[in-house]
């Protein structure tokens, strides 16, 4: 399992297929030449949550990493380059997983009060 988390996160890190908004965990297995049941469950076991919330935190990292390097982009298109279908969603599961409005993060980036 350790082998297959190791592989999942470098078609993350370094091809970073979780900005695809259409990705699916069956294009993952695919990609990895294996089965969903098994990449859903090495993701369950080592992070302890589902294929979904992982891209999503994926993408919420990226679009964090965006807002630092380039601070006068704007949320849409942070959004949209992080992989979000679009950005009401991308402000809704911005604020499940950091506690606050992509907006309300990006004014604490500013003033240097962000802790990532």
């Amino acid at each position: 399992m350790d082998n297959l988390i190791q592989r999942i996160e470098h078609i993350m890190n370094d091809e970073r297929l979780f900005r695809n908004p259409e990705l699916t965990i069956r294009d993952v297995a695919k990609e990895l030449a294996t089965n969903r049941l098994y990449v859903s469950r090495a993701i369950n076991t080592i992070y302890g949550f589902s294929f979904t919330s992982y891209i999503n935190r994926k993408r919420i990292d990226y679009a964090i990493a965006l807002m630092k390097e380039h601070p006068l982009m704007t949320l849409e298109n942070i959004a949209n380059e992080s992989g979000f279908l679009s950005e009401k969603s991308f402000f809704r599961k911005f604020r499940e997983v950091m506690g606050d409005s992509p907006r309300a993060y990006m004014k604490k980036l500013k003033n240097g009060s962000a802790n990532s």
